[in-house]
């Protein structure tokens, strides 16, 4: 379960004790754990901070979960979201199926069904190796490196931090304030600095793979 180390959980639960003893095994496993009380918190961390999956009690203290997973998939289709209740509630799991939920747990959770949950959740991360962004072009996640033509394309750091980003919401626009916050972290992005780096992209690549959204953001350009 290695692979967990890299990742970073979002966890909303508003039960204390559940969740300081929950925190305290989840950050064994995982690189960074976000804790909130709260669906309109929790709301805001996904935003700002990106986790890689969330993992969220069906009702906290200011909301229903179910409308929680709704906005987040508005926002990003793809990421892993995993459900806890205190009871198996059949309604919530009829109207959570269509919206892609990686598991449905009953608290408490004990020692073994945890284990297991990891290792569902390692599981689903091997999966993703790859990514295809056209016939010819490929990222390569284990590696961090473009494949033109199954030809290695060496990154810089901020270069494969932008295409990781691109590529975590293929459909979407990616603004620049999620740039500034993914790729440029605590320094300064000028808009000089990020057009720089799209265009030693596109020479390195000999393609056009990114679209500029003026004023907004940019985009992947996927076949």
């Amino acid at each position: 379960m290695h692979r967990l180390t890299t990742l970073t959980l979002l966890f909303i639960e508003d039960n204390e004790a559940f969740a300081k003893n929950t925190i305290d095994f989840l950050q064994i496993y995982f690189g960074k754990v976000l804790h909130t009380t709260t669906l309109k918190e929790a709301l805001v961390l996904f935003e700002t901070e990106d986790p890689d999956l969330i993992l969220s009690d069906i009702k906290v203290e200011d909301g229903n979960g179910l409308e929680f997973i709704q906005q987040v998939r508005r926002r990003n289709k793809e990421i892993p979201i995993i459900v806890m209740s205190a009871h198996k509630e059949e309604e919530f799991l009829f109207k959570a199926i269509p919206l892609g939920i990686l598991s449905y747990e009953v608290k408490p959770i004990n020692y073994e069904n945890f284990l297991a949950l990891l290792r569902k959740i390692t599981e689903h991360f091997k999966e993703i190796s790859s990514f295809h962004i056209s016939p010819n072009l490929v990222y390569d996640y284990k590696n961090k490196q473009l494949l033109l033509e199954n030809k290695a394309i060496t990154l810089t750091k901020k270069e494969m931090l932008f295409i990781e980003l691109l590529l975590k919401y293929p459909k979407q626009v990616v603004a620049n304030h999620m740039i500034q916050n993914d790729v440029w972290e605590n320094s300064i992005m000028s808009d000089s600095a990020i057009k720089n780096l799209i265009f030693r992209l596109r020479k390195k690549v000999g393609q056009d793979f990114v679209q500029t959204i003026h004023g907004v953001g940019y985009k992947l350009i996927t076949k």
